[in-house]
């Protein structure tokens, strides 16, 4: 399946749309369009796997850091512009994001994306309070790509991640992948918080805990 990556553009003021047809259309000038007024590319499997395998071969292991920063910049870039498209779609161009249910704003958010080919999501929030959120990714965009590989490989959607909960939070947050369907696994798990309790679960996941384990040691 083609991928869909936004590049620049504005917002349009309506919304409940459910079909590909209501998320992008073809510009004989522009090329592909996105529903908010964004350029959007085909990005086949293809492509995904020869990006990943150009880097590795390229920088090696400093490939995870460069799809990382990636995504980052793709998530502050996006909330920023979903911010304020919110405010003038819900908000009566008056309320933010901030004053409005975040289960709400998140699936709102992640919703065009699932359509645009990078998976279903569900959102754990039960441990906000201790400053930590658990993503499960069904469907990834890269795992599904390059299959079977023995390590995490969705870092830029960690980077994505980080990115919007910083925008979110209003603070700095940083994102890690604690399971990966490209180790065997049937989906992806994400991890968001500060940058100690990341770098606790980047260490656990390299002394081979799993999702599970890392959770509880984190919660302890």
């Amino acid at each position: 399946m083609s991928k869909i990556s936004p590049a620049d553009g504005g917002h349009r003021s309506t919304h409940n749309y459910y079909t590909p047809e209501d998320y992008f259309s073809r510009d004989e000038n522009h090329g592909l369009k996105l529903r908010d007024g964004q350029r959007g590319v085909f990005a086949t499997e293809d492509f995904v796997v020869g990006l990943h395998q150009g880097l590795d071969e390229e920088v090696g292991e400093a490939g995870s850091l460069i799809m990382y920063k990636c995504g980052y910049e793709w998530g502050v870039q996006d909330m920023k512009r979903f911010a304020e498209r919110m405010r003038h779609e819900f908000g009566g161009g008056k309320l933010d994001i901030w004053q409005m249910n975040p289960k709400f704003v998140f699936e709102t958010w992640w919703w065009p994306l699932t359509i645009q080919g990078w998976g279903s999501w569900t959102i754990d929030t039960s441990f906000q309070k201790q400053g930590m959120l658990f993503l499960t990714i069904h469907n990834s965009a890269v795992a599904q790509s390059l299959e079977q590989v023995g390590k995490p490989v969705c870092h830029m959607y960690a980077g994505m991640f980080a990115g919007v909960f910083s925008v979110f939070d209003r603070q700095q947050r940083n994102a890690i992948e604690i399971q990966c369907y490209s180790m065997g696994n049937d989906c992806c798990k994400f991890l968001i918080g500060d940058e100690k309790r990341v770098n606790s679960a980047e260490f656990w996941r390299r002394e081979g805990a799993n999702a599970g384990e890392i959770k509880d040691k984190l919660l302890t």
